[in-house]
């Protein structure tokens, strides 16, 4: 909890009375009701004078009546400041001093904005079941129908080939004297085979399927990996699309009309009657779902502050676990394709009713100068969390001057010098995080087994993996995670190829182990790449991680394909990958370390294990071109400061 701290002002008499001044130390007293001349529940002053002195070799104590507190402006080498962890309160600024890092009105609205996660997931993983692989077979013809499948299949099939049959004279057999047919002449040699006219598909695990709705076998298989890249093509233009929209138009009706998109194109797709419109709008809800994920996360980190942020950025991932989860439950009950897909779209268009309450990001409005907007939602904020604001405290938020408010970033900003390295270390990173999450997440199939029951088990272990990540992160920070978590599961992959013969349970061992770790980084990931950018630059940022994310999900399906080579080589490859992109990070600075922090923090002080943070220029000028003051006396500066922007502890 801060304590607030009032600055007297020093006369010429006290100055003398403090001798020789050396050092450079702030002297400030802490607000007491006892304190003679000042009631602390009246507040601070409207405008107050803070004299900077030097550090004296005399006690300050008696400074106002009360005791003296001294703010060394030194380095600060020491790690064990509590304060400097992850996402601590130096990330502190002008909205969290006004509404808190994280209040009720915070946990309302990051509770609903991460439920956006749910259908933005069933619609990224539903093909996972409607387009699941089954055993198929040629069809039989209408009045051949009561024909058990085995004997069809015994004698249309001999040799086992699902996409050919003998050229028999169906037409002419009866039901009764099939079997007959097939037994008083060697079929096999006196007809060739010939290509099935249509397919019958075993329902026995999964019911109808967009494969078996649209043919998708034999020469048609091929189709189904372009079917799958559709999606992956439109999430990878959202993912930076989005980027610019939000910037220009905001995060809320960015988010909004995405989402808008999204559950049309959900239940349209229900009525896709043909591959090429079901193909189209795939791509549509592709880009609308991977703008909602992006825009989604932004905002959530945007209305948090100080390690909040690192906490809930983390945890806006776990409804993506929960998600598969309940995919498998919606799959296993439903067993159509089109049903399931009506259902999986419900969640998205019932968040689209809180459109017209959500808030705007009020750090995108501080950095865009809409003043007025922003103090609306601070009033707003600040009444829900229980905070009593000052009159007038517009006047202390930061209006950019003309140029800067309406300065337009782009794509290319983030290939600039300042941000040039990092920016291609996280493309590496969001790369071989999304190649091997999403290429053990919709291929669990591959991996042998019950779909339903790896595909629990793994959204399970997912979500146990992201909150033990939260505890993790907070104690070595991210960049440190993000290292192990790629690198253990990048050798969990490659381990596989060692692994015998008919061990299917300890290749489910090491998937589950690659999905807790990957699934970990997943959640970590946005929330890293937020960090690295500022906030203009930050949707930007994330959405070029995305990007990154896209082109990895594009190869995903192509990637399986050489399973056909080797069984083990797609996970191999998809290893490699992960271990690339952990060691990349080594070149990246962690800005949410404990030494990065303390050398942020060079020229503050810590007071009682309390960290200071120094206004900087811009919040001086700021406060100065409301409140103008006096040049002190021989020469020593002065300092302005407005109520409720007093030094807090």
């Amino acid at each position: 909890m801060k304590r607030h701290y009032f600055v007297q002002q020093m006369n010429n008499q006290q100055q003398q009375q403090r001798g020789t001044l050396d050092g450079g130390v702030y002297a400030i007293t802490p607000v007491d009701q006892s304190s003679k001349g000042f009631d602390a529940t009246d507040g601070p002053p409207d405008y107050g004078i803070v004299n900077i002195y030097q550090k004296s070799s005399r006690d300050l104590k008696g400074l106002g009546g009360g005791k003296s507190i001294y703010l060394d402006s030194g380095d600060d080498k020491s790690d064990s400041d509590s304060n400097v962890t992850a996402g601590g309160d130096g990330d502190s600024d002008i909205i969290s001093e006004y509404i808190g890092h994280y209040g009720l009105w915070q946990f309302c609205w990051t509770f609903l904005l991460c439920l956006f996660q749910i259908p933005t997931t069933f619609h990224i993983f539903c093909l996972v079941f409607q387009a699941a692989s089954r055993d198929f077979w040629c069809a039989r013809p209408a009045h051949l129908r009561s024909v058990p499948v085995d004997l069809w299949r015994n004698l249309t099939q001999p040799n086992g080939a699902q996409c050919s049959q003998l050229n028999v004279p169906y037409e002419q057999l009866t039901a009764d004297g099939f079997a007959g047919y097939f037994a008083s002449m060697n079929v096999s040699e006196q007809f060739e085979q010939v290509s099935c006219a249509a397919y019958e598909f075993d329902g026995t695990i999964f019911g109808q399927t967009v494969i078996a709705e649209f043919g998708l076998v034999c020469d048609r298989a091929r189709m189904m990996s372009i079917v799958e890249m559709c999606f992956l093509a439109g999430a990878a233009m959202g993912s930076v699309g989005s980027g610019w929209i939000s910037d220009q138009f905001g995060r809320r009706h960015t988010l909004m009309f995405f989402a808008l998109i999204q559950a049309i194109t959900g239940f349209l797709l229900g009525f896709a009657t043909s591959l090429e419109l079901y193909m189209a709008l795939r791509v549509i809800i592709g880009f609308a779902s991977m703008s909602v994920a992006v825009v989604s996360f932004v905002l959530v980190v945007e209305l948090v502050s100080g390690r909040y942020r690192t906490v809930v950025g983390i945890l806006n991932i776990l409804p993506v676990a929960i998600s598969y989860v309940l995919a498998a439950g919606i799959a296993y009950f439903t067993r159509d394709w089109r049903l399931m897909q009506f259902i999986i779209t419900i969640p998205g268009a019932m968040l689209l009713s809180i459109w017209y309450w959500l808030p705007e990001s009020p750090r995108w409005l501080l950095a865009k100068g809409r003043i007025d907007e922003l103090k609306l939602i601070i009033d707003r904020a600040a009444k829900t969390n229980g905070f009593r604001l000052p009159e007038g405290y517009e006047k202390t938020l930061a209006s950019p001057d003309q140029d800067s408010a309406e300065e337009v970033v782009s794509i290319f900003d983030l290939f600039r010098m300042k941000f040039l390295r990092t920016t291609l270390v996280m493309l590496v990173v969001w790369f071989g995080i999304v190649l091997i999450y999403f290429g053990i997440t919709l291929h669990l199939s591959n991996l042998g087994g019950d779909i339903y029951l790896n595909t629990v088990l793994a959204g399970s272990v997912e979500s146990i993996a992201i909150c033990l990540s939260i505890v993790v992160v907070l104690k070595l920070g991210l960049r440190v995670n993000l290292f192990l978590y790629m690198v253990v599961a990048g050798i969990s992959c490659i381990v596989m190829n060692f692994v015998p013969d008919g061990n299917l349970w300890v290749i489910i061992t090491l998937a589950m182990i690659v999905k807790c770790a990957v699934g970990a980084c997943n959640a970590i990931i946005p929330t890293f790449t937020a960090y690295q950018y500022p906030t203009t630059m930050r949707n930007l940022g994330v959405g070029a991680g995305n990007f990154a994310a896209g082109i990895a999900l594009i190869i995903v399906p192509y990637l399986w394909l050489l399973e056909h080579t080797d069984q083990y080589l797609p996970i191999t490859v998809m290893g490699v990958f992960s271990i690339i992109g952990g060691l990349s990070l080594i070149v990246l600075k962690d800005k949410l370390s404990q030494k990065h922090r303390q050398r942020q923090r060079s020229g503050s002080g810590s007071v009682s294990g309390s960290v200071v943070t120094r206004s900087t220029d811009d919040e001086t000028r700021r406060i100065e071109k409301h409140f103008p003051r006096d040049q002190a006396e021989n020469g020593i500066s002065n300092i302005g400061f407005a109520q409720n922007e007093s030094i807090f502890l």
